[in-house]
């Protein structure tokens, strides 16, 4: 069955109808100032220099690849794996890896094809949101990783995602159908004990809360519309429900009031 909705086609994006959709949304995000600047922290936090083995993990369409491998250059690498070979191919055809210490595979993260101590530092950005058992996941990154290596995860708390409306009971049943369909919704907050439970020591937690105040982007990174129609279809609200919601969003945008708001958090360990 092809999967089109964000909140749970990424975990199969190879048999989506509109794989566009997909990386399209990934390449919104990636040129946003919140997306940017955390990026930018995680870079940091992995202490980053050449030389070092970098797996970014769920890499997408590469762009974090691509920076930490300027990095690393000259003699470092980074690999980049995700599970879908669209997206893979897409960052293999990136002309920003030209000359960059890069590669990329397709792979399951929970059954990576590194031997064990393969990695200085291992990365995992907004990934296991998506992915069943992700303390499985999280397992196979500390196996791959070498002793004293870092291991960074980026995530989403979807319990503390808002969207201000006045159509507070429609907002409400929206919001929950939107997140009851991530796969692992507490996933952000979880972090910090899976790491622990995985053998990790040194954990560090930052938590960064960012909100979107364009009505469109935040329609094309959290599917608003589409989450309104699915809701309608699967009879959570009604079609004038969702019809007043919206127009409530659209009249917030106008008087600048509009807001869509989401808590995320870093967490870093080291084996």
């Amino acid at each position: 069955m092809k999967n089109d909705y964000l909140a749970t086609g990424f975990t199969d994006v190879d048999n989506a109808s509109n794989s566009v959709l997909f990386s399209s949304c990934l390449s919104l995000i990636d040129s946003l100032p919140y997306f940017k600047a955390y990026k930018e922290q995680s870079y940091k936090l992995l202490k980053l220099r050449p030389g070092k083995r970098v797996l970014d993990a769920g890499c997408g369409l590469g762009y974090d690849v691509f920076r930490m491998a300027e990095l690393v250059s000259p003699d470092g690498l980074v690999t980049g794996v995700d599970a879908s070979t669209v997206l893979i191919e897409q960052a293999q055809q990136n002309e920003r890896g030209i000359g960059l210490p890069v590669e990329f595979k397709k792979g399951d993260l929970k059954h990576l094809p590194f031997d064990r101590n393969t990695f200085s530092c291992c990365r995992v950005d907004r990934v296991l949101q998506h992915i069943p058992e992700p303390e499985k996941a999280i397992a196979e990154l500390v196996r791959v990783l070498e002793s004293e290596g870092l291991l960074l995860a980026y995530d989403n708390d979807w319990c503390t995602f808002a969207v201000n409306s006045d159509k507070y009971k429609t907002n409400e049943k929206l919001i929950d159908f939107w997140r009851s369909a991530i796969t692992n919704s507490r996933i952000g907050k979880e972090l910090p004990t899976l790491m622990a439970e995985a053998g990790l020591a040194n954990i560090q937690v930052y938590s960064k809360t960012y909100s979107l105040t364009d009505l469109d982007t935040a329609d094309e990174v959290y599917a608003l519309k589409e989450t309104m129609k699915k809701a309608i279809e699967s009879k959570v609200v009604t079609e004038d429900e969702a019809e007043s919601w919206l127009d409530d969003l659209q009249a917030k945008e106008l008087n600048g009031t509009f807001a869509a708001t989401l808590t995320a958090y870093i967490v870093l360990g080291q084996k």
